[in-house]
Parts: C-alpha cells; sequence; structure tokens
C-alpha cells in the first residue's frame, strides 16, 4: 500500500457519538472512566462503550482478537463519529498483524490517544494516509487542563489547523521556519516499530517525541538508536515534549532532568541546522495540547509557533 491518498479528520458536531476503545491495558476501576464520559457529555458529546466492559487478560484489555475486533467494529459502526482510546499501556503493537488496513483506509474516521496509541497514529498515516489526533485519553480527561481540553474539544470540531503557541516552548536550536509532516509521539512506541513492516518514514517531518517513566540512561539509548538509523538526519525538525521521570522530582530535578536530554538530541544532530525545540506542551502531563498526526505543519523557530494545514 504504497502512497496512499491522505485523508482528514472529519468535523464533529454537537450530539455526535464518539466510540471508546480499547486497544492497549485494561482499568483497575471505573472512577476515571465515568469521569472521563461525564466530560465528554459536557462538551456536548454521545458516547458508546462497549454493552460489557474490558474482562481484562493480564495487563491488556481484553485478548488481541477482541481487542482488534473492537476497533474495527466501532470503526464501522455509522452511529460512532469518532473514537476515542480508554487508556495507553501496552498492547497496540500486538494488533497490528490483525488489522484491515483496506477498511480503515476506506472509511476513515478520527481516532484519539496517545502513548502507546502513538502505534496506531503511525500505521494509520505511513498504511493508510489517514490522519488522527495525537490527545488525551479517556481515563485523561479528568486531570487536563483546561487549554488541553478545549484544544481537544476545538479539534474534534473542525479547528485542528488553529496555531499553537506556548510560552514554555525552549528553541533549542533554529531560527528560521521548517516545514513538513508532523509525526511522532510517544518515544518507547515508536522505537517498538523500528526494523518491523510498519517502521514509519521520518524523512522530511516535524518529529515530536514524549515518554514517560524511563530512566535517563534508557533515553539516550533510544535517541541515539534513532540516530543511528538516520531518522534525525531526515527530519525537518524535532520537538521534544514532556519526558515525566521514574521518581518523583522537585522541579529543579526535573529541569535538569529535560535539559540533559535536550543537550543529549543536540549532540546526536550536532553537524546539522535541524531545528530543536524543547518544552513542547505534549506528554503524559495535565497539559497535553492536542495535535493532528500526519498534517502539514510549520515550524517557526523566531516565534516558538507550530501551524497546520491540510
Amino acid at each position: 500500500m504504497q502512497n496512499p491518498k491522505k485523508s482528514t479528520p472529519r468535523h464533529l458536531q454537537r450530539g455526535d457519538c464518539i466510540g471508546i476503545i480499547a486497544p492497549a491495558g485494561q482499568i483497575q476501576n471505573t472512577e476515571k472512566l465515568e469521569q472521563g464520559v461525564r466530560i465528554l457529555r459536557e462538551m456536548g458529546f454521545e458516547v458508546k462503550l462497549p454493552r460489557n466492559l474490558w474482562p481484562g487478560k493480564g495487563y491488556l484489555a481484553d485478548t488481541d482478537t477482541n481487542r482488534a475486533s473492537e476497533l474495527h467494529k466501532m470503526w464501522a459502526d455509522k452511529e460512532v463519529s469518532a473514537l476515542l482510546a480508554l487508556r495507553g499501556g501496552f498492547g497496540c503493537l500486538r494488533l497490528l498483524p490483525l488489522l484491515n488496513l483496506e477498511e480503515l483506509k476506506n472509511h476513515p474516521k478520527p481516532l484519539i490517544g496517545f502513548s502507546d496509541l502513538t502505534i496506531l497514529h503511525s500505521v494509520l498515516y505511513e498504511k493508510c494516509g489517514v490522519m488522527s489526533f495525537h490527545g488525551p485519553m479517556l481515563t485523561t480527561l479528568q486531570s487536563c487542563t483546561s487549554d488541553s481540553l478545549e484544544r481537544l474539544h476545538a479539534s474534534l470540531l473542525g479547528k485542528w489547523d488553529k496555531p499553537l503557541q506556548a510560552k514554555s516552548i525552549e528553541i533549542l536550536r533554529g531560527s528560521d521556519s521548517v516545514s513538513g509532516r508532523l509525526k511522532g509521539g510517544n518515544l518507547s512506541s515508536i522505537m517498538s516499530l523500528i526494523g518491523t513492516p510498519f517502521q514509519p518514514d521520518f524523512t522530511n517531518s516535524i518529529l515530536f517525541l514524549e515518554d514517560v517513566g524511563e530512566p535517563l540512561y534508557k533515553i539516550d539509548r533510544m535517541l541515539s538508536q534513532l540516530s543511528q538509523c538516520g531518522t534525525f538526519l531526515r527530519a525537518s525538525a524535532i520537538i521534544l515534549g514532556d519526558f515525566a521521570p521514574t521518581r518523583e522530582m522537585d522541579s529543579l530535578e526535573s529541569i535538569r532532568f529535560h535539559e540533559e536530554i535536550w543537550t543529549r538530541t543536540l549532540e546526536l544532530t550536532d553537524n546539522t541546522s535541524i531545528p530543536i525545540w524543547g518544552n513542547f506542551p505534549v506528554g503524559h502531563g495535565s497539559h497535553n495540547l492536542t495535535l493532528p498526526h500526519g498534517s502539514l505543519a510549520t515550524a517557526d523557530s523566531r516565534q516558538a509557533f507550530l501551524s497546520f494545514s491540510h
């Protein structure tokens, strides 16, 4: 399936239905689920859950076959206008051999999620040409900032191309404006695709990365591998989001932790002029702004301004 025709997410309207899927981990209790459903309804959307909540299979929400079947059923359901992931964790990689890519390509719907959902975002774009939303999941909605909820809502209503500018962004290198396809997400999830038939192509991309719970040496290892794969040399820009550490840190420790990641990324690209941004508002924290994965994007380093187009 080479060079698939690109598909932009359909616009939702008030009253449209969002289907909840669990392609990865299970939940231990339903409190965050119920809070997420309430928030979606306050946004004006209907919510569709499976008749029986996920039974759990070890660290997974259900068997691989059942999780893949659930995704396909929600995708084909004419009452469902978009699919929102319950949570991340692990499991999306196991679904890839079971996906009907032609069906996903021919009947595109917005898919929303982050973390392990990075894998589905990547495959949807690379194999099907379907754009999707890297953004909050059902069980993280209750911890999101108001800005994060507002951007998710606006994106679903078709305003995903609203430019993004945040005071927190650090321009580590770059003074010009560069463009490319916006791709990326969770670093660990991306690494799990390397060497598989689903390995993403980051040529001329605006590559954004985030992660959680990984010690510094593991992040270094993954960044070094990406560099040695040639990924960094092919990208138009690299945007580093939140890398929440493995243990609780005070603000100064967290700053130093992130600065180590920034420094290593600069080292790995020191013979280039590739723009590098840090402290971008995307990741596992409460400030997780929805991004249109697969859209054309322009990163303006002079103004720390990220814009999007079809």
